[in-house]
């Protein structure tokens, strides 16, 4: 079994979103106002996906994650798991995103018109990943599936396969995720001179 996970990287990545908020409250600026964003984006999703994750298979979390002391229910650990594994692919989206819209000699793009493309990948991410867990689903019976021996006998044999499905989904959301991404950020570069492009007034602190 998995040691516990240390409180530091529960507490790093909360810390860290919570200073990005008072940052993009304190002052304008577009690119981590956008890496905000992307965070809200892909962990509200990610929370989501996690809570049917959490109900088909929750040793997912408890055994083939290391374990949270003292977190037991579901919807939490879905929660928690969500924001965890996906806070920091939120950030580089939203950061690339940003990059994007505001380097160069073009006018900047505002957080609002980053919004359509950034939802644009969650949906991507979202329909791959509801493909991938259907498609294992419907052909995981006909094959012989085998799970690590140091965590086959803390699963209950009704839900092996589950986990194998659960595991299956989410390396395609990540895999969904980074190729969203960078389309994401490369569409947005090139579409910076359109009609979607809006030179705002406050140009100087937009580019920090």
């Amino acid at each position: 079994r998995m040691e516990p996970l240390p409180w530091y990287r529960i507490a790093a990545p909360v810390v860290f979103v919570v200073m990005l908020g008072g940052v993009c409250v304190w002052k304008n600026y577009l690119r981590f106002r956008a890496m905000l964003l992307g965070i809200g984006l892909l962990s509200g999703y990610a929370m989501l996906q996690d809570q049917i994750s959490v109900r088909l298979c929750p040793e997912y979390f408890t055994v083939l994650h290391n374990p949270i002391n003292g977190l037991t229910d579901p919807t939490l650990l879905g929660i928690t798991w969500g924001f965890l594994g996906s806070w920091w692919g939120g950030a580089l989206l939203g950061y690339g995103a940003g990059l994007a819209a505001t380097l160069g000699k073009q006018p900047p793009m505002t957080v609002k018109q980053l919004l359509k493309p950034m939802l644009c990948v969650i949906a991507f991410v979202a329909a791959c990943t509801a493909l991938a867990g259907i498609s294992v689903a419907m052909n995981a019976d006909g094959f012989s599936i085998s799970i690590n021996t140091l965590s086959i006998e803390a699963i209950p044999i009704q839900r092996r396969t589950p986990a194998f499905i659960v595991a299956t989904y989410h390396l395609v959301a990540y895999a969904a995720s980074v190729l969203g991404s960078v389309v994401c950020i490369v569409w947005i570069a090139n579409n910076r001179g359109g009609k979607t492009a809006k030179m705002s007034a406050d140009l100087p602190d937009r580019r920090s």
